[in-house]
């Protein structure tokens, strides 16, 4: 029995030599090498979790930009907007003024025109005034006549002036 306890004995040894041998050898670097990777793993996960969140920065950065330059565009637009209404009301304004201007001017023609025709009129009606003055001479009144006559022509010559300036 000694022989199959010897037996035993040995396979044991043999089995715990093994073990120790595979443990140095072959079950450490394994588990280095799993550690190794789990540690790999993790950092990439970490690294993966930083750009997650820088990703998340940079979005939150560009709508931010894009809200701002939303509202920039609508700024400009607006601005825009109130400078075509200046620049219409200045337009207008300016049209109004020559408007106003032109109307003065075809008002002071008038007025002109109106003194010119006056003064034709009176012209011809002086020189109708002398022909009828010629008429009486020739006719030779007598200076009483003449006077009434000539009175009375300067009287109704003023009247008419009157109305005419009304």
């Amino acid at each position: 029995m000694l022989e199959i306890n010897l037996d035993l004995l040995f396979t044991v040894i043999n089995l715990i030599v093994l073990y120790l041998l595979l443990r140095h050898f072959l079950f450490q670097p394994i588990q280095n090498i799993m550690k190794q990777r789990e540690d790999m793993i993790q950092s990439k996960i970490a690294h993966a979790n930083e750009v997650e969140q820088q990703a998340k920065e940079n979005k939150q950065k560009y709508e931010q930009v894009l809200a701002n330059a939303h509202d920039e565009s609508h700024q400009i637009i607006a601005k825009a907007k109130q400078t075509a209404r200046e620049e219409a009301d200045t337009i207008l304004a300016e049209a109004n003024q020559e408007v106003i201007r032109i109307r003065k001017d075809a008002e002071n023609a008038i007025e002109q025109e109106r003194i010119r025709e006056t003064k034709k009129m009176q012209d011809q009606v002086a020189g109708l005034a002398l022909t009828a003055v010629q008429k009486i001479l020739s006719e030779q009144l007598n200076e009483q006549e003449n006077d009434n006559l000539y009175n009375r022509f300067l009287k109704e010559t003023g009247e008419q002036n009157d109305a005419n300036r009304a």
